[in-house]
């Protein structure tokens, strides 16, 4: 049978050409919106590494370690992401009268640079052996892999995906299991994509598709007002006294939040059994 190893070779070259170029740039600057890139290219990494680990499950252990240096980064570059929003959270909320909240404002701005200046040194402490190394490996999983065990090894993944979604849409949608939610709609797409790019056909619907990215969308938003809750959260628990300027504002995120909340819990039961069934 043929090897899939030029096709599926094409697909890592692009996404790790992209990831080392914004790399250099960032040990030269950081910027959230590099970093948020560098923070995709990670993920598809990291996601191709686990089609690998269900293909040589004997050597699981063995093909994760390949991305053991880039680990902290991945998970320090989350923190960038999560800033960024924070500060989108605040601009929608507090954007009008941002005057009046200044402390909170500076709040932001000091935990930026603090995520910052930890992902900058980080960046600084990964060699260009970190980066060959990587290639290498997946280069040496990835010889001589069928067409049929692609098929196989993302079918499996997206498969226990669904399950997970469907299993955890009956049981109660808390914050933890709709993040993971969001970042499983994320996998199933990627590996749709690598399906596709090495001439398989998808195994969800144009339209279930469609769903998809606009649950993800709403996510999005989702991750948003519970981060900026969580952030908001911390800052006024540090304060003998709650002004009322804040309590409003709470109040109103609040209430935003629990609207949204629902909204993605239902889109979720419908999707997944509709996805399953």
């Amino acid at each position: 049978m043929e090897s899939t190893l030029p096709f599926i070779m094409q697909v890592f070259d692009r996404h790790f050409d992209a990831g080392k170029s914004v790399f250099g740039e960032l040990s030269k600057k950081i910027k959230s919106r590099k970093a948020l890139d560098l923070q995709e290219e990670l993920f598809f990494f990291k996601l191709f590494l686990q089609v690998l680990e269900k293909v040589h499950f004997e050597n699981k252990q063995q093909v994760a370690r390949a991305f053991t240096p880039f680990k902290y980064l991945n998970k320090n570059l989350r923190k960038v992401h999560h800033i960024r929003l924070i500060a989108e959270g605040f601009d929608t909320y507090f954007g009008e009268k941002r005057a009046d909240y200044g402390d909170y404002e500076k709040q932001i701005a000091q935990n930026k640079k603090e995520v910052y200046t930890q992902v900058y040194e980080i960046i600084l402490s990964i060699t260009l052996k970190d980066w060959e190394d990587l290639y290498h490996q997946v280069r040496h999983y990835s010889e001589g892999l069928s067409v049929l065990t692609i098929n196989t090894a993302t079918t499996q993944i997206i498969n226990e995906e669904v399950d997970f979604f469907y299993f955890d849409t009956k049981s109660r949608l808390d914050p933890q299991t709709l993040y993971e939610i969001f970042n499983g709609l994320k996998r199933v797409t990627a590996l749709e994509k690598i399906r596709l790019s090495i001439g398989l056909n998808t195994i969800f619907t144009d339209k279930v598709h469609l769903q998809i990215n606009e649950l993800s969308q709403q996510m999005e938003s989702w991750q948003r007002s519970q981060l900026l809750l969580q952030h908001l959260g911390s800052f006024l628990g540090q304060k003998e006294k709650v002004s009322k300027k804040y309590q409003l504002v709470l109040t109103q995120v609040q209430n935003a939040h629990q609207e949204i909340t629902q909204s993605v819990a239902e889109r979720c039961r419908e999707l997944f059994t509709k996805m399953l069934h």
